[in-house]
Formats: structure tokens, C-alpha cells, sequence
């Protein structure tokens, strides 16, 4: 007859067991967690920085116009649109050339066929009701008083759009220059009186990012001309005003007690 022995391990062991191991765990990561935080702390930190942002502009008188002119024609189908519109421009370029302006500065901007429609409530459907057909032309001149005479070229022949009439500044260079040494000047004292404030002063420039050059855009002044040209013998007044060139840079400075 066979006999069987069971053998009972007594669960303070297994607790004994358990927590040997965990002491035994903790041990080694102390020492770790120590080392890592006097790590931290051996770092040197970051010196207190002041961070200003300065803008800087420089006001100059442009020598180059951009004017969009063009015509908007409309029709029963897209080919008669389209077929009017065309005769219209052709005087309208012819005029604008006849000025002393070359063709290779007269360019295409956009030229689009759409057509018109209305929601019909009786039939409660969209219906086409003709075609329109819009070309509008850029003009470049370097002469700024021709700006009004090509307005008046192409509204007296035809045309019924003026989109946009711009004045710039062909070399921006020494402005752009001029601009951003003000702008530096200006970030500076911005920082000189920031750290005056908190009872310090500034050292050395850390760090200088120069945003993007903003592109001039004077106002220009230029009566509304009338798509009907009432009085076609008026010449359209325009004054070209003042460019302004700027630009803004961001500074980072060290500051010291």
C-alpha cells in the first residue's frame, strides 16, 4: 500500500520571500533615481533671456505702375461672348500699345467663360441664360504718370473692368536695408528698457531672426471711373503717393542683473 506524504510551506516564508525581493529592487533603483537627479541639478542652467520683437520702416516714393484693366462681355451662347469680347480687347491693347507701351509689358491676369444662371421657381430648376466672358490684361510701366492714360485707353475703347492699380519700387534694396537697421535699433531699446524695469540690463544678442520684407503697397488714389464714361474727355486723376517698405525682426538677448 502506497503511502503519500503532503508537504505544507508556511506562508510567512513565501511573505519573507516577497519581501526580500522588493528591498533587494529598491536598493538598485535608488542609487539610479539618485544618480539621474544630481545629473539635474550638475546642469548648467539657461542665463535669463529677454525676448523683443522690433519693426522698422522706411517710407519711399515709387518709380513703377501695374495697372488691370479688361473687359466683361455677355451673351446668349459662349461663342458670341467670347467673339465680342475679343473685338473689345483688340482695340483696348491697340490703344494701350499706341501709348508707347511694348507687348512684352501687357500680360494676360485671366480670362474666363461662365455662364449665367437664375433658379426658375416655376420649374424649380437652374436655367442658363446666356454666357459671360471676362479678360482681364496687366500693364507694367516704369513711366508712373502713364497710369491714367491707360485707364482711360482702355475704358474709352471698349473695356469695363479696372481690378487693380498698384505703385512700386523696382530696387527695394537700400530700403530694405535702411528698414531693417531700424528695426534692430528699435527690438534693442525695447530690450534696454525691459531690463531696465526688472533692475538689470542686457549683455550680448543671443539670437536674430528677420521676418519676411512686407512688399510695399501705396494707396493709390484714383477717382472711380464710371463703366458708362459720361465724360470720356476727363482724364482719370491718379497720385501715386508714398511707398512704404518694412520689415520685423525678433531678438533674443541675455540679461544680467
Amino acid at each position: 500500500m502506497r503511502r503519500f506524504t503532503m508537504i505544507m510551506r508556511s506562508p510567512n516564508r513565501a511573505v519573507r520571500s516577497l519581501t526580500t525581493a522588493a528591498f533587494v529592487v529598491s536598493a538598485l533603483v535608488t542609487p539610479v533615481l539618485a544618480t539621474q537627479a544630481a545629473a539635474q541639478l550638475s546642469m548648467p542652467q539657461p542665463p535669463p533671456q529677454i525676448v523683443v520683437s522690433g519693426r522698422g520702416e522706411v517710407q519711399v516714393a515709387p518709380d513703377r505702375a501695374q495697372v488691370q484693366v479688361g473687359m466683361e462681355t455677355q451673351a446668349k451662347t459662349a461663342v458670341l461672348a467670347s467673339q465680342e469680347n475679343n473685338r473689345k480687347q483688340a482695340a483696348i491693347l491697340a490703344a494701350i500699345r499706341a501709348l508707347g507701351i511694348p507687348a512684352s509689358q501687357i500680360q494676360t491676369l485671366n480670362y474666363s467663360v461662365m455662364p449665367i444662371q437664375r433658379y426658375d421657381e416655376k420649374t424649380q430648376r437652374v436655367v442658363i441664360d446666356g454666357y459671360q466672358v471676362s479678360n482681364i490684361v496687366q500693364v507694367v510701366t516704369d513711366k508712373i504718370e502713364q497710369a491714367g492714360p491707360i485707364i482711360d485707353a482702355a475704358l474709352t475703347n471698349g473695356g469695363n473692368r479696372v481690378a487693380g492699380l498698384d505703385f512700386l519700387v523696382k530696387d527695394r534694396a537700400k530700403a530694405q536695408e535702411t528698414a531693417l537697421t531700424k528695426a534692430v535699433e528699435s527690438a534693442r531699446r525695447q530690450a534696454e528698457v525691459a531690463a531696465r524695469a526688472a533692475g538689470g540690463q542686457i549683455a550680448e544678442l543671443l539670437e536674430l531672426n528677420i521676418n519676411d520684407y512686407e512688399r510695399p503697397q501705396p494707396r493709390a488714389m484714383m477717382a472711380m471711373a464710371k463703366m458708362e464714361m459720361a465724360d470720356a474727355a476727363a482724364p482719370t486723376p491718379v497720385n501715386e503717393g508714398m511707398a512704404t517698405v518694412a520689415v520685423s525682426v525678433t531678438t533674443r538677448w541675455r540679461f544680467m542683473k
